[in-house]
């Protein structure tokens, strides 16, 4: 057993002076005397620091060949460890004469077996041109020389955990056609040689050139963490968090489409997401298909606004964003807010009134132009924004203005579905819906499968002048964003908003299943080319070749894809490509559960004992 703080304290300070004031220096507090553990322990093969044993091993025989960061299988490796590398650089011109000298030896020999006709010996030729081309390069000075050591501190609670930990570090570098043994007898000095003071105590060195030396550094590694930001979860292979800010000054923008089979989990890693940016002051507004953030939203003190044809919560498309208190707030984009809501109706309305693959033609555009506008004109609204205060006209005003055209395009027959009957109360009516809660979930689930895009369209494009009018931090996550993609207008209004969301502080999450419909066309490589951020889960076999190819994945990356377990995918972002698992906390997970066995089970131990039950009856019985 050793002093640690002494030991150190005799390291660290000068033998000079007299014997007075070496004894007043070691009464002095430093700063050895604050790092150092309490009590150390040496033996044969490892050290016990504060009762936490480690084992350093050293690096003994390199790999003939390797890529670059090859040290960083060691680090992803999910093992507790410290590694340390120390390079030193040598004189290039005693490098020199020290490899001629070793050439004019291995020449000798290669003469004498050529004299006695032995076979020249392979191991002697490979030494004797890896020396001849090392030589070459100092002499060019495209190379220089490195005295190179490399050190791993293993970590083990127990002895034979210690054991199994260093076995496995020992398995992973065999692997790279490396060695590493234990620093027998040399616990103390491994130790130091592995702390921060970058000191070389052991000496198992190494001589290495520029290009060798450069591929044991660690440039790269499968963590990613912001210093501020969202914890997206852990990363598979190391353990390490993922932690990354979407709205940080260096990002080029917040959007982020992911990509995952039906069951993969995607749904549930953006509620965990959601949660975590409320706490960071981010606003989250989701359109969703299925009904699955309605929990989510009771609990955080959000809102549901449920658009179906029974629902007392409507938006009205028509709506003009209202005028700013001054020219120096003014929208600059927003030169003519009546244009643009004319322009926004276009979209809206070819989604309605087109056929099947048959878009609305200019004619028709033209037409409906023209009815746009006399419906604002007669609801008393011109260009003037002293008049865009006033109620703004509904979809029964149009089919009116259009009726009374005489309709030669038969858009109004067209209409007629969408302003009478169930749908009327729809699409027809004044808005209803107060977005004034940081957490908005618009429920479409009870909405027809046709009419899903519309309530799309129309919710992103709402919520688009709300987000222009008063820029903050801002997510809006359209779940099944395949249905809109499908439809050329959609496509393009989602395209559009992708492209804009970053000046208006927003961020655009697309979440899809049918990765084909959405990468097979234009506007869909619009929508990822503007995501800085990409989310890949589990994929299906008929899917997996395609996404590997679209985001450059190497063949593991596409077998992990095809092989992960529910919750786990890939997170593509600042170039970084990471295997990652999303953790969340048991509230956490208790709101974004929505898997029929895990409700089933929530339901069964809310619910009251037989012999509980009865009690409730009787106490109500006269």
């Amino acid at each position: 057993m050793r002093s640690p703080g002494a030991m150190l304290r005799k390291r660290d300070r000068g033998t000079g002076g007299s014997a007075g004031a070496r004894r007043f220096a070691e009464g002095e507090r430093s700063a050895a005397d604050v790092v150092s553990p309490s009590a150390m322990e040496e033996t044969r093969s490892h050290l016990a620091v504060d009762g936490r044993l480690s084992r350093v091993l050293a690096l003994t025989d390199y790999p003939r060949h390797v890529s670059p960061n090859w040290l960083g299988r060691l680090i992803d490796g999910g093992e507790p460890l410290d590694l340390s590398l120390h390079l030193e650089p040598l004189d290039s011109g005693d490098a020199v004469r020290g490899l001629t000298q070793r050439l004019v030896e291995l020449q000798s020999s290669r003469l004498l077996d050529a004299r006695g006709g032995r076979i020249a010996s392979a191991e002697r030729e490979v030494a004797y041109e890896d020396a001849e081309r090392l030589r070459d390069a100092l002499e060019r000075g495209d190379e220089r020389v490195f005295s190179a050591a490399v050190y791993v501190r293993v970590h083990g609670r127990s002895a034979s955990g210690l054991d199994r930990a260093a076995a496995r570090v020992q398995g992973t570098l065999s692997g790279m056609m490396a060695t590493a043994r234990p620093a027998l007898y040399e616990m103390m000095p491994g130790l130091l040689s592995c702390l921060p003071a970058g000191r070389d105590h052991l000496g198992r060195r190494r001589n290495l050139d520029t290009s060798s030396a450069a591929t044991m550094i660690p440039f790269a590694s499968s963590a990613l963490a912001a210093r501020r930001g969202l914890l997206y979860g852990e990363s598979v292979g190391g353990g390490s968090l993922v932690v990354f800010d979407p709205f940080g000054p260096d990002q080029e923008n917040a959007n982020k489409v992911v990509f995952a089979k039906s069951g993969a989990g995607k749904s549930y890693a953006c509620k965990v997401e959601a949660l975590r940016a409320l706490l960071a002051g981010v606003e989250y507004y989701v359109i969703d298909p299925e009904g699955e953030y309605g929990r989510l939203a009771g609990a955080v003190g959000g809102q549901v606004v449920r658009l179906a044809g029974g629902s007392a919560h409507r938006i009205n498309p028509f709506d003009l964003p209202p005028p700013g208190p001054g020219p120096e707030r003014a929208d600059p984009d927003a030169r003519d807010p009546l244009a643009e809501r004319v322009l926004a109706l276009q979209g809206l309305l070819a989604l309605m009134l087109a056929g099947p693959g048959q878009p609305l033609g200019q004619d028709e555009r033209g037409a409906l132009d023209r009815a746009l506008y006399e419906s604002y004109r007669r609801a008393g609204i011109t260009a003037d924004p002293a008049t865009h205060d006033r109620p703004a006209p509904v979809l029964r005003d149009l089919l009116q203005v259009l009726e009374d055209s005489g309709d030669p395009h038969g858009l109004a027959e067209r209409l007629q579905r969408y302003v009478s009957g169930s749908l009327g109360r729809l699409f027809s009516e004044r808005t209803t819906a107060s977005l004034d809660r940081p957490f908005v979930v618009f429920d479409v689930e009870g909405l027809e499968e046709e009419l899903r895009p519309l309530a799309t369209y129309l919710i992103a494009d709402h919520l688009w002048g709300r987000v222009r009018r008063d820029p903050r931090p801002r997510v809006l996550l359209i779940d099944e964003a395949w249905s809109l993609m499908r439809h050329p207008e959609g496509a393009r209004f989602l395209a559009q908003l992708a492209r804009r969301a970053r000046k208006r502080w927003l961020g655009l999450t697309t979440i899809t299943q049918d990765v084909e419909d959405f990468l097979h066309s234009p506007e869909g490589h619009t929508v990822l080319a503007q995501s800085s951020v990409q989310l890949l889960m589990r994929q299906d076999a008929s899917t997996a070749g395609l996404v590997a190819e679209t985001f450059g994945l190497s063949a593991a990356e596409r077998e992990y894809l095809l092989a992960c377990r529910r919750g786990e995918g890939l997170f593509l972002a600042r170039g970084n490509h990471i295997a990652l698992r999303v953790e969340a906390s048991p509230l956490e997970h208790e709101l974004a559960s929505t898997g029929p066995e895990f409700l089933a089970s929530r339901e069964r131990s809310r619910a009251p004992a037989p012999a509980e039950r009865a009690a409730d009856r009787t106490e109500v019985e006269p």
